[in-house]
């Protein structure tokens, strides 16, 4: 078609309001139809130019707003004559002119439009395509939302005349109810919104029965006058399901399409009609007949519909016999187990039948539904229910192999198993055993299994769950139900379920390697299947543990029986663990997880048998597997056991401090001995120094002096290692900093060694002067009084509550150490952060020189569901490039960040010391200068760490401590927060439109990823600090007294400005779940802000510009909800400020229509947020003509196949799992503060 051809329609429509509407007639003029036809053609033909293309769309845009456009739009769409595509379009005329110009119409003129759209579907006919159909049943749901019940008020009638004329009128019919339904009740609808309550009572009064409204509505309002007849369409569709299932069902699609969308409509209603009506009509037998029908279709919609029912909240006793226990009867249960069985003949998972697969997963919700009620109300539930039966069914769903299919039945096992009078049930008495071994047996960790895994849960998995990260919240869920149910199950019968779960870890570690060749250290594997097989038995004694203590702390009837039992369970455990302490174990990684679960043992199962700790003890100071670093893999995880051994020990220690106090002589000897050994490394000696540390600490026995005396001598050497002169000299520069590090020459090194024209640093080989460079950073990192301070600090603070004895003394002793740690090592913190800073401390250098710098301090790292690469694969090739170009950069870049990072934990186990430390009158300076003043050179992830560690700095804060210590600090870290996170997303919004084909997308992924948790966990201390209902809750002991936080920064305005400004910045950020985070936390706060102050001024001015923009961006949809509540809140704050702002913006001309908006928003109910949400969305609906919630349809991706109930299991909103590649010994400890 020839562009040059497609003249706009000459338009004389009023804007935004008046009575300039044109009268609705039916003139219409061939040229016009030929246009538009050719317009549409153009758009389709593939041989049609983008630039053809945009005019013809322009040209019909245009065309709709024409005057006589309903007229056109109605024509068209009648006439049959012509092509489908020009009456859909026709019809897309009438729905523009109801959805945007139904205001500007008379009475008249909207009920002669009314009667149009009921005159098209009066018409529709069986040869029309189907979506010509809905379209029109969706211009009468449109029409209803804004009329009826007011001016059309015989809605009802027409409904039952076109009912009664054929299956296509129908199916109309049932298209307007669903959606009215939906719209009215189940959706976020704007425009439904504003006339809730009339289109509630509306629907009501026409799906209820008249008997059921006489007798259980008697006070309502019989004046509507919308209803027709006395049944009411609830008790119509059900004798129409009864019709359909009475007819030839199975072979006439027509009448199988009716009794699904029959009972789609049923399902839309099943959540907000009246429980009686449901009752009255017998809903749940006619669903069921429709269930029992042998096809699938139809069973997947009676579930749905069921679904609807029950999961409705808080049914009443009498509604839940009436409407869940038809559900136990026999014939019923019976009817669920046979089309579960039917739906088995088909699930082979490499010929799978999706349609019975799918109806599979739909029974297994049902049942999770109805075994719910039946935790919540097994007293009501009437004699002769087949109880049996049902547990019965839901004890088959959890045996399937398909996890997804097993898990809503897992889930719901979890709860069962809480209630004594299902617990102790003879049913369930008979299945426990069954139970723990599913349970038991489900351990294992799937997601380790190997791509090409033939393991049929695995294959079921890969079919079910398309990404890494949804899987492995999948299993993480799965395995955090068997945990409960084993815990569940051990309490109920601790001896015989230990007996049994304790023989089987027997069993399992004699035959570790019976199908599977001896351990090698050159085949060793962190996955290898011996490994999978001991972490599912370490997994499920935890668990069983688990429950044994809480079994302990729930004394009954008879105590001395329970103490015989306790002393033979302990007498059993003990025996077990002496027996699996003989066995040795050449796989380090199955003896690091064998260590660990004897810990667990000896500190909470054992905690009376000091004899087996000693014994445990001797075993980890004499433990040693031979290294071999030509197997770099298996290296690391010696180095790993050894390490856990230290951690292991130090707990014990904290166990048995007087036990271990009684031979202290032979244990310092003992390491005495080990720390001369030359294979013992620095780390260890300090893990040693920290074992003796907290049994002296730890002690009761020894006499007070003595203590302070010997911790004294100990801590003396931290004091001194900080406050020698060489040490304060060598960091009072940028450049000593370096030399003191061994990178005074870095970039002559780089330089000289042509590290900017060498492409892959992984593939370059460091010569003899690289290697010894990169040995001499290692050995002096070592000498810094980092890791010594770090590691008796931790023996100083853990697992102590505040104000018990040795928390005291423990105060008294680093106060000392304070004052002379603290100066030097804020000068440590500044440093190590200004590296990464080029602009300031490598500028000096020529620009290729400062890239190589910026690439140097680039981290490698590993995320789980983004990496191309396994996690061991990563590491692998992390630990085989150690002596390359790229080993060299990671051993810089690592040493710096452990620097950095070692000296934050020790920031914070400073703060356990309250007062002590808060209580420095000239620390929050040098300290918010130190943190923040090149906190903005960090990366994301970071910046992540430095947001950890300074939220422990604020939330430890005594509250009279707050006025002299937080401004400072929280100033800085808001601001480096904004200006980094908004800094970042602007860079990836960047990225995203610049994008090519060949770009690196995995590492902008990466990258995606972590500013997202960046900016969720500071959002997240936005919500803590200024919303008193998630106060801080420290772990570390008994609750602080002090005021709230929140009431301290909103009354505090150089604390609360700086947070405000950051909110107002991230409202516009790319990351949905801090957006809502941001504007809950925001709307929360406007009942303080009704006088007028600066801070209400700058809710009515920049934050309200900040939703606006946010609400008219498609990216945003998720979020509208939440950005119209709090555009409303805010509008309802000010008179003056909105109401400028929003006439300001664009389409916003017509001052009366705004100024009415504006008067029924301050005059609605404030507890009606729907409404108050649905005024704020219909007054901004056109701003630059398009609608705010059209936007977002159009932007929403497709629609995945998992549903709602899936995807709870598969949620994916913790943290993303990060691993960096780093030198060794020079790990983070980002990782502490979550055990802080």
């Amino acid at each position: 078609m020839h562009s040059g051809g497609l003249g706009a329609p000459q338009s004389t429509a009023a804007a935004n309001g008046g009575s300039g509407a044109a009268p609705l007639n039916a003139s219409s003029t061939t040229n016009d139809l030929s246009q538009v036809l050719e317009a549409l053609q153009a758009i389709y033909d593939p041989a049609s130019s983008n630039d053809t293309r945009r005019q013809a769309s322009e040209y019909l845009e245009q065309a709709k707003q024409h005057p006589e456009a309903p007229s056109h739009g109605h024509t068209l769409a009648l006439n049959k004559s012509q092509p489908a595509q020009l009456r859909h379009y026709g019809l897309s005329m009438l729905e523009h002119s109801i959805k945007y110009k139904w205001e500007d119409f008379t009475v008249d003129e909207g009920e002669i439009l009314r009667n149009c759209v009921v005159e098209l579907a009066q018409n529709v006919a069986e040869e029309d395509p189907v979506y010509l159909r809905n379209k029109i049943a969706q211009l009468w749901t449109e029409v209803a939302k804004r009329s009826w019940a007011s001016e059309w008020m015989n809605m009802d009638q027409q409904l039952r005349e076109l009912w009664q004329n054929s299956l296509h009128h129908q199916a109309v019919v049932l298209y307007i109810l669903e959606t009215l339904s939906e719209e009215v009740f189940n959706r976020e609808d704007t425009t439904a919104g504003l006339r809730g309550s009339e289109l509630g009572r509306a629907c009501v009064e026409i799906f209820t029965p008249t008997h059921v409204l006489a007798e259980h509505l008697p006070s309502r309002d019989k004046s509507l006058g919308v209803r027709w007849g006395d049944e009411g369409w609830l008790k119509m569709l059900c004798d129409n399901l009864d019709w359909c299932l009475a007819q030839d069902y199975q072979n006439d699609e027509r009448v199988r399409s009716i009794g699904v969308r029959t009972m789609n409509t049923l399902r839309a209603a099943m959540s907000w009609v009246i429980p009686k009506a449901i009752v009255a009509v017998k809903v749940i037998e006619h669903v069921c007949r429709a269930l029992a029908a042998p096809v699938v279709a139809l069973q997947q919609a009676s579930i749905e519909v069921l679904q609807s029912v029950y999961s409705r909240h808080h049914l009443h006793d009498d509604e839940f016999i009436e409407l869940v226990c038809p559900m136990f009867t026999t014939e019923s249960v019976q009817l669920l187990r046979g089309i579960y069985s039917w739906t088995l003949e088909d699930m082979n998972v490499n010929d799978l039948n999706e349609q019975k697969y799918t109806l599979c997963k739909k029974l297994s919700e049902l049942a999770n539904n109805l075994g719910i009620y039946i935790e919540q109300k097994p007293q009501h539930i009437p004699a002769g229910s087949d109880l049996p039966g049902i547990l019965g069914l839901l004890y088959e769903i959890l045996r399937n192999p398909s996890l997804v299919v097993s898990i809503p039945t897992l889930h719901c096992w979890s709860k069962l198993l809480r209630s004594r009078v299902i617990r102790d049930s003879a049913v369930v008495t008979q299945m426990v055993g069954g139970l723990l071994e599913i349970c038991c047996s489900r351990l294992v960790r799937y997601e380790a299994f190997p791509d090409d895994s033939e393991d049929v849960t695995v294959l079921f998995l890969n079919e079910d769950i398309d990404t890494t990260p949804e899987r492995h919240a999948f299993l993480g869920n799965y395995r955090r139900f068997c945990v409960e149910v084993i815990d569940v199950l051990v309490r109920r019968t601790p001896v015989e379920a230990m007996e049994h779960i304790l023989s089987q870890a027997t069993n399992t570690f004699q035959n570790l390697y019976v199908d599977y060749p001896p351990f090698q250290p050159q085949n060793f594997s962190k996955q290898s299947a011996p490994v999978l097989r001991v972490d599912a038995q370490v997994t499920v004694i935890d668990a069983a543990l688990k429950g044994y203590m809480k079994w302990l702390s729930n004394q009954g009837a008879d105590p001395s029986e329970e103490d015989r039992m306790r002393n033979a369970m302990e007498d059993s455990f003990e025996q077990w663990c002496r027996q699996i302490l003989q066995a040795r174990f050449e796989d380090p990684e199955i003896g690091k997880k064998v260590i660990q679960l004897m810990s667990t043992f000896a500190t909470k199962a054992l905690p009376n048998r000091p004899a087996f700790a000693l014994t445990f003890l001797e075993h980890m100071l004499t433990v040693k597997l031979a290294d071999n670093e030509a197997f770099p893999q298996y290296s690391e995880a010696v180095k790993d056991l050894e390490r856990v051994c230290s951690l292991e020990m130090q707990k014990l220690a904290m166990k048995f401090p007087d036990d271990f106090m009684n031979v202290y002589d032979s244990l310092e000897r003992k390491v005495d001995e080990l720390n001369a050994s030359p294979t013992t490394d620095d780390r260890q000696r300090m893990a040693f120094s920290a074992f003796l540390f907290i049994i002296i600490h730890r002690s009761t026995t020894l006499d007070r002096d003595t203590q302070e005396a010997r911790l004294k001598q100990m801590l003396n050497r931290v004091k001194d290692a900080w406050r020698t002169d060489d040490f304060t000299s060598s960091i009072s520069s940028f450049s000593s900093f370096c030399g003191l590090i061994g990178m005074q020459n870095l970039p002559d090194f780089l330089s000289e060694h042509n590290f900017q024209n060498v492409n892959d640093w992984s593939a370059q080989s460091l010569d003899s002067e690289g290697q010894a460079m990169q040995a001499n950073i290692l050995e002096r990192s070592q000498h810094l009084p980092l890791r010594l301070t770090k590691t008796l600090l931790a023996a100083s603070i853990e697992k102590l509550g505040d104000g018990t004895p040795a928390y005291e003394l423990a105060a008294v002793l680093w106060a000392e150490a304070i004052p002379v740690i603290l100066p030097n090592i804020l000068q440590l913190v500044s440093h190590a952060q200004a590296f990464n800073n080029i602009e300031t401390n490598w500028a000096h250098l020529p620009p290729q020189l400062q890239q190589v710098i910026q690439r140097v301090l680039t981290d490698r790292f590993w995320q789980a569901g983004i990496s191309n690469e396994s996690r061991d694969d990563f590491f692998a090739r992390v630990n085989s490039s150690k002596t390359t170009y790229e080993g060299f950069a990671s051993t810089v870049r690592g040493t710096v960040r452990q620097i950095r990072e070692s000296s934050y934990y020790i920031l914070y186990s400073l703060t356990r010391f309250r007062d002590f430390f808060y209580g420095i009158s000239d620390l929050p300076g040098p300290l918010s200068q130190a943190l923040f003043g090149n906190a903005h050179a960090l990366s994301s992830h970071h910046l992540s760490v430095l947001l950890s560690i300074s939220t422990h700095l604020i939330e430890g804060c005594p509250a009279a401590l707050r006025p002299q210590f937080l401004p400072q600090v929280v100033e800085g870290l808001f601001r480096e927060l904004g200006r980094k996170i908004t800094s970042e997303w602007d860079m990836i919004n960047q990225q995203v439109t610049q994008s090519g084909e060949n770009d690196n997308l995995t590492d902008e992924m990466k990258s995606e990823s972590i500013l997202r948790q960046l900016t969720y966990s500071s959002v997240s201390l936005v919500a803590v600090m200024l919303d008193a209902r998630q106060e801080f809750a420290r772990q570390d002991g008994p609750a602080q007294k002090d005021a709230p936080m929140c009431e301290f920064v909103l009354d505090t305005s150089s604390v609360l400005e700086p947070i405000l400004m950051f909110c107002n910045s991230t409202i516009r950020v790319r990351d949905t779940r801090s957006v809502i985070v941001v504007l809950r936390v925001l709307r929360s706060l406007m009942p303080r802000f009704r006088d007028k102050s600066p801070i209400r001024d700058f809710f009515c001015d920049l934050i309200l510009k900040s939703a606006i923009t946010s609400l008219h961006e498609p990216y945003f949809v998720d979020c509208q909800k939440d950005l119209a509540s709090l555009i409303a809140a805010i509008i309802q704050l000010d008179e003056e400020m909105p109401r400028s702002i929003i006439l300001s913006l664009p389409g916003m001309a017509d001052v009366n229509r705004v100024d009415r908006r504006l008067a029924k928003l301050r005059s609605a109910n404030r507890n009606d947020d729907r409404f108050q949400r649905s005024v704020v969305l219909d007054l901004l609906s056109s701003v630059r003509g398009v609608s705010i919630h059209e936007q977002g349809k159009i932007a929403r991706a497709p629609p995945k196949k998992k549903t709602a109930f899936q995807e709870q299991y598969m949620s994916v909103d913790q943290p993303p799992t990060i691993q960096r590649g780093t030198s060794p010994g020079l790990e983070g400890v980002a990782g502490m503060f979550e055990d802080a």
